[in-house]
């Protein structure tokens, strides 16, 4: 029977907090009732509508800041659709391999470290919070780190 306990545990914080963005966009969503989309396609509608009318001073009553907050939801949630599933692939390849639990737990956790600080960087003003940069350059470590290690640790493992 094949056991990966590390990559479960983290599967399922992971799992929790993808749990816990998708209500975060849809209480965005609702607050600015829009069902579909990131309400890009509603300013343009007013934008549109107001220059059809001929009145453009009705530009300056349209609150390009509201799907703001929507926008930024989203995108957490959808980058850490994206980069999460691949992580935890490597990792379930690497822990099948035998690679040390240590060093396992190490990446896992400052992967989950790096998810963390995207979403609270993403959400600062103008989106340029330091967790930001921090989880990017910390999710290419991770990533980078368990590439390496579903190569070689293998390769190492047969030749001796």
């Amino acid at each position: 029977m094949l056991v990966a306990p590390i990559t479960s545990m983290y599967a399922g914080i992971l799992g929790i907090y993808y749990l816990k963005l998708l209500f975060d966009v849809i209480k965005q969503r609702r607050k600015t009732m829009t069902s579909v989309g990131d309400g890009s396609q509603i300013l343009i509608k007013k934008i549109v509508d107001a220059g059809k009318s001929g009145k453009t001073e009705n530009f300056s009553n349209i609150d390009y800041l509201l799907y703001d907050d929507l926008l930024k939801t989203i995108r957490s949630h959808g980058n850490f659709g994206e980069f999460v599933p691949f992580a935890l692939l490597l990792s379930l390849i690497c822990e099948i391999n035998g690679i040390p639990g240590i060093l396992l737990n190490g990446v896992l956790f400052t992967f989950t470290v790096s998810r963390f600080a995207h979403v609270s960087g993403l959400h600062a003003q103008y989106s340029l919070g330091s967790g930001r940069k921090i989880g990017v350059l910390l999710t290419i470590f991770t990533l980078f780190s368990f590439s390496i290690i579903c190569i070689f640790y293998p390769i190492s493992k047969y030749i001796s």
